[in-house]
């Protein structure tokens, strides 16, 4: 048996991947999450003598994440007019938090306290899940 798909139907389908995946909090926060998943896997076995390249992940990461600080989240267009406000300040705070972990991370990479990196990475991991929970579309 075979399925034809209207051409229609995936031609606005391709348009609406395209869409969210190159709007710019999108490329921001696919930014984030290369840098991150590079410290993570580092952070499981540092090499003292990688620590400049663990920085630049730490600094890719924080102005990715001061980028999509200022940007508005899409689910924001989903929230009552009423609400947004409270919502993009949530938003801005959970931001503004990994951020501070991230800055934290970075002394503890420049003073070689491993233990203490791993342990930011958990906490910002944790603050990465809080947030794309709340502030996230349900289309990701």
């Amino acid at each position: 048996m075979s399925v034809r798909l209207c051409p229609v139907f995936l031609a606005a389908l391709a348009f609406c991947f395209s869409v969210h995946a190159d709007s710019p909090l999108e490329k921001q926060m696919n930014q984030m999450r290369r840098s991150f998943k590079e410290l993570k896997k580092a952070m499981d076995a540092p090499v003292e003598a990688d620590k400049q390249k663990y920085l630049g992940w730490v600094a890719d990461l924080k102005k990715a994440s001061e980028e999509a600080k200022t940007m508005e989240p899409e689910k924001t267009e989903k929230v009552p007019a009423d609400q947004q406000k409270a919502f993009l300040e949530g938003y801005r705070s959970k931001m503004e938090e990994s951020i501070e972990l991230t800055d934290e991370l970075g002394k503890a990479i420049e003073a070689g306290k491993w233990a203490e990196a791993k342990t930011l990475i958990g906490q910002i991991n944790q603050v990465q899940r809080e947030g794309h929970s709340k502030y996230r579309g349900k289309e990701h």
